[in-house]
């Protein structure tokens, strides 16, 4: 891995732990084996590192997403898909989206561009299950595609939580879950119930 790789690596995994103000470029540095001035040579500031985390993290991410738009699909496993690799997703603290907000304005400039970019999509998205009979014909496919981008916003209230009676990886399988199956059709709706049948069975033989 080339070292401005590892240093957006890094930096990332200690932004999403701790935040961004609570990681200074001193603690990255160090935890790399490097000096402080090698990043500067690199990225201009922390919010060049910040701006560059997000955008490969975003190019990962719709790198993963085009495998499962792969042949005959449908969406609701599209849908599945995405659950089950959200579960594996290291948890952000709420600190990482406070910080962007309060101090550094072009990264959030570009995740409300990339939240705009993804709203568009998801409404062709949905669309396209409306047309497959997954997906209720009488849906409103912006106010949905709205609802799916605002549960970030449940998972940054549940953050606030002292002792959560849910680990957040319930959170999000249960909410996503629950809409998906909400806005399905019946035959949508076969598709999960045979998925939480068999993620069921599976839980049992461990």
């Amino acid at each position: 891995m080339e070292l401005r790789d590892r240093i957006i690596v890094k930096a990332g995994d200690l932004f999403i732990q701790y935040g961004i103000k609570n990681s200074s470029m001193d603690e990255i540095a160090t935890s790399l084996g490097i000096s402080k001035r090698t990043i500067y040579e690199i990225f201009k500031d922390k919010e060049d590192l910040l701006i560059s985390f997000l955008q490969n993290t975003w190019d990962k991410r719709n790198a993963q997403f085009e495998t499962y738009l792969t042949g005959d699909y449908d969406i609701i496993s599209v849908f599945l898909k995405v659950i089950e690799a959200q579960q594996n997703m290291p948890l952000t603290n709420v600190k990482f989206f406070e910080d962007i907000h309060k101090y550094y304005p072009q990264a959030a400039k570009l995740i409300k561009e990339d939240v705009a970019k993804n709203n568009i999509f998801l409404c062709e998205f949905l669309r396209k299950g409306i047309s497959q009979g997954y997906i209720r014909s009488d849906l409103n496919v912006e106010v949905t595609a709205f609802l799916v981008e605002d549960g970030t916003q449940t998972y940054i209230r549940a953050s606030y939580l002292e002792k959560p009676p849910f680990s957040f990886q319930e959170l999000f399988f249960t909410m996503m879950i629950n809409f998906i199956r909400g806005i399905s059709t019946e035959k949508g709706i076969r598709i999960i119930d045979k998925y939480l049948l068999d993620k069921e069975k599976s839980k049992q033989i461990k």
